[in-house]
């Protein structure tokens, strides 16, 4: 290949080997993943050699920090060099492509027409011959660069192949797509050993196990460690990661350098871009000098960076990190200054010239402003909280200063940076902040709170607040006050009068009613004797964007319209992974298994709900980590793995107590209600079930109370309370006739029928069954195994074999075991063969061959120890 031979990369260099063996060449994706310096831009160049020694054209691009804010910088980065073939593409991929690179006034078109244009573009280039994709250092790519790779990676039709490395430790949607990965490690002690050897053959023993030491492995510490180890103090104070040490070492290089270069050096190092000419240009105002065409020679020389093509990059980018730690602050900014003068993009310029000031500048502050809302309007939102972010600590007026904070602390929360929420608040509320400005932290202060137990004069205040926000002529603000009070309103199940004041103050905004945020308040403040007038509005209402949709869903599930609400939930959930939006993920993930969780559609559920509470621990505070719990309860309750449901259910618990989620409560007493039933518990069951709709129990919640309906049905007959169960009915049909929630009054033919009368039960069962119930896996299948059984009692086998059957499918398909196990013993006592899931234990089978034997109780004791719930059963169907 002619390239170097990489030392003890014998595992990763297979892996390259086997992405470029195929043929015909054909499309593939890897993920690159690794701590800093350990090799992964090395194998990078590697895969480059390879792939064009085998035909394929190489388009690269390189992440870079400082360029994390400038929208589709990446994305322009890679195609820059097959842009001269948008030409072949359609008027409006052409024409999408031009919004996102060109400094027009329009804005760009949405990411996604964007994703698109670059994968008809990428299909294109590839219609001439193979493609390789080589990204490097993903991790600081923008963000829209980011979402279009992820994209991209995963559509690829034509022979294409992508390979992207990240650093270990950072988020992204390439990091969630599910890609092959291949975790780059240390190097073994032998390869550590050689590459040293050939690198500092003269190394002092004690300073040679000193290295080996410190670089575990790590091929660029092995490398850059020698020098600065060997001159330092023995038993010398150490730097506390391998990234500082590493940094020290390479500055320490660069008071070798010649000014000029390092001038030069600095100037790449706070410029965004790569271009050679505008780095000399600015070097040469830096410098007051004119500059050498070779003046970066000696920095290539050391080894800090690579010139090619006209362009500059780093060879790492702890390189560029070194380079800005060693400089001083007004360096930097002299730097920043150079810069402005040389660039032509006015955004560019006005950001220079903003990092080159010292002290207020009010001018200078609004015209970063200015850029902020024009970034928004490009979609670039980490560009504007920057932007907005150095507009305040260039204001000198204290109210001001705070409004901009406050501006940036909103865009940051939209973006699930609560990390930088905190900080930007921390640094508001020491400035002179406005009554309008106080009230947006109140705002701020619900979106963070974990939701301590409140009362209803917090409710109160809040609507007092939107209130006067009206009056300041802000009813956006005003809106996520009053969603803000109506989340309380549906955590702390509040009273009736509470819930009045929130919907009366929503509805003071007509003008708003078609906006989510409006949609979402009436249906969490007042889920039951709003529903009609919700569900009414999420008809007309078609979402947004993302967030449009992840509240619709919000409002769809309050009011029980668990459909409409997975369906929401997964559209804003597919936006939402493809921009790499971890916190608002974790919500919209968590949402959509409770959905999925109500409706029965367990079907790669489990999956789901793994991948929602890893995310919800990482980033998705209290709520979604318990909500994370509880639906892990549930889903093992449905399951039949009662002793897990229980021990989740015990930790979901006294999370929700402890933040005042009283849904949370409810859902966690419905999946304790739901193993009871499984493990054969019928009382317990009932008991814990009955929790969920007596007012004041911590259980009860007037609208999640539907949800575990279906279940108290069938404990009540097991356990012989159907007396009480009807009396629970007969209140739930009166609340039917206030709300058309579809949750509800599904449960309620459902409960109805079991809980019938001989002489009502099969009209209701066969009324039940009449209805659209496709959305309603499990409660299809229940009320089926439900009416075969009644059939079956009553000696009808015919009929009952056939819905058995069918429900014994379903609940086989979708792993709801316990259900299955129920319908097996009523197949087993008509003597009827059926077939067992791969999956069961050897303990059900027994089960099952009993049932076949139809012993007696005492010979089920004496072949087999089963739950005492398991003889209850088999003695039933006899």
């Amino acid at each position: 290949m002619g390239a170097p031979v990489l030392v003890g990369r014998q595992r990763e260099l297979t892996v390259l080997a086997e992405l470029f063996e195929r043929t015909p060449p054909d499309s593939a994706v890897l993920l690159v993943l690794g701590e800093a310096g350990i090799g992964k831009s090395s194998l990078l160049r590697e895969a480059e050699s390879r792939g064009r020694a085998r035909g394929f054209q190489a388009l690269g691009l390189v992440g870079v920090e400082t360029e994390v804010a400038l929208a589709f910088a990446g994305l322009h980065q890679l195609l820059r060099p097959v842009l001269d073939q948008v030409a072949l593409l359609p008027r409006s991929a052409r024409e999408t492509l031009s919004s996102a690179f060109e400094p027009i006034e329009r804005p760009p078109q949405e990411t996604f027409l964007i994703a698109l244009a670059a994968l008809d573009l990428l299909n294109t280039v590839a219609d001439d011959g193979p493609v390789l994709v080589l990204a490097d250092d993903v991790q600081w790519l923008d963000p829209q660069s980011h979402a279009v790779l992820a994209f991209v990676a995963r559509r690829l039709a034509a022979p294409v192949i992508v390979i992207a490395v990240m650093r270990s430790g950072y988020e992204g949607p390439f990091l969630t797509c599910g890609f092959p990965e291949l975790t780059v490690r240390g190097v073994d002690d032998e390869a550590a050993d050689r590459i040293l050897t050939d690198h500092a053959p003269d190394l002092r023993p004690e300073d040679r196990r000193r290295v080996l030491d410190e670089a575990r492995g790590n091929p660029l510490a092995l490398l850059e460690l020698p020098n600065a180890i060997a001159s330092a103090p023995a038993g010398g104070r150490r730097p506390p990661s391998l990234s500082d040490r590493l940094r020290r070492a390479i500055a320490g290089r660069l008071p070798q350098l010649p000014p000029g270069t390092r001038d030069a050096l600095l100037v790449a190092a706070v410029d965004p871009g790569d271009d050679l000419a505008e780095i000399l240009a600015a070097t040469a105002v830096l410098g007051d000098d004119t500059v050498a065409p070779h003046v970066l020679a000696p920095a290539e020389t050391a080894g800090l960076l690579n010139v090619a093509g006209g362009r500059v990059a780093f060879r790492h980018p702890l390189m560029r990190s070194a380079v800005l730690q060693a400089e001083s602050l007004t360096r930097q900014q002299s730097a920043h200054r150079a810069l402005a003068e040389v660039v032509t993009d006015p955004r560019r310029r006005t950001r220079h010239r903003a990092n080159s000031i010292v002290g207020p500048d009010d001018r200078m502050a609004d015209d970063l402003e200015a850029i902020a809302a024009e970034a928004l309007r490009r979609g670039a939102e980490p560009a504007a909280i920057t932007d907005l972010e150095r507009s305040a600590q260039l204001t000198s007026r204290s109210a001001q200063r705070g409004r901009r904070l406050l501006m940036a602390a909103e865009h940051a929360c939209g973006l699930g940076r609560l990390d930088l929420v905190n900080e930007l608040l921390r640094t508001a509320v020491r400035t002179d902040l406005t009554d309008l400005d106080r009230a947006r932290i109140e705002w701020f202060r619900e979106v963070l709170n974990d939701r301590a137990p409140g009362e209803n004069g917090r409710v109160d205040e809040l609507c007092d607040i939107a209130l006067r926000s009206v009056g300041a002529e802000d009813p956006d603000l005003a809106l996520n006050l009053l969603l803000g009070a109506a989340a309380r309103c549906w955590s702390f199940d509040t009273d009736p009068a509470t819930r009045e004041r929130v919907t009366t103050a929503v509805e003071a905004f007509p003008a708003t009613a078609q906006d989510p945020r409006h949609i979402a308040a009436l249906a969490l403040a007042d889920p039951v004797r709003r529903g009609r007038e919700v569900m009414d509005a999420l008809a007309r209402t078609l979402p947004g964007d993302d967030s449009d949709a992840l509240l619709l869903g919000v409002a769809a599930h309050a009011v029980g319209h668990e459909t409409q609400a997975a369906q929401l939930f997964l559209r804003s959930e597919e936006v939402l992974r493809a921009h790499g939006r971890r916190a608002p993920l974790s919500e919209a993930l968590s949402l959509r298994v409770l959905t999925q969780l109500a409706l029965g559609d367990l079907e790669g559920t489990a999956g789901l709900a793994e991948e929602a509470g890893r995310l919800a621990e990482e980033s998705g505070g209290p709520r979604w980590c318990t909500t994370a719990l509880v639906c892990g309860a549930l889903l093992k309750a449905l399951t039949g793995d009662a002793p897990g449901a229980l021990r989740l259910a015990d930790r979901a618990e006294p999370e929700a107590d402890r933040h005042a989620l009283g849904d949370l409560a409810a859902w966690a007493q419905v999946a304790r209600g739901v193993a009871a039933l499984a493990a054969g518990r019928n009382g317990d069951a009932y008991r814990l079930l009955r929790r969920t709709f007596e007012p004041g129990d911590s259980g009860f919640h007037e609208r999640e109370r539907f949800t575990g309906l279906m279940f108290l049905a069938d404990a009540a007959v097991r356990s012989g309370h159907r007396a009480d169960a009807r009396r629970l009915v007969a209140e739930l049909e009166r609340v039917a006739q206030v709300t058309p929630s579809p949750i509800l009054h599904v449960h309620l033919s459902y409960a109805r029928a079991v809980l019938a009368s001989e002489e009502d039960a099969e009209d209701l069962y066969l009324a039940a069954l009449r209805q659209d119930l496709s959305s309603w896996p499990h409660l299809h299948a229940k009320l089926e195994s439900a009416y075969g059984s009644w059939l079956r009692r009553r000696g009808r086998h015919e009929a009952a074999r056939s819905l058995l059957r069918t429900a014994q499918e379903a609940f086989d398909r979708t792993g709801a075991l316990a259900c299955g196990d129920e319908v097996r013993l009523e197949l087993g006592a008509m003597g009827v063969p059926f077939a067992w899931p791969e999956s069961a234990s050897g303990r059900r089978r027994q089960i099952a061959e009993l049932v076949g034997l139809r012993l007696s109780d005492d010979e089920i004791s004496l072949r087999l120890d089963l739950p005492t719930a398991v003889v209850a059963m088999y003695r039933e169907t006899r």
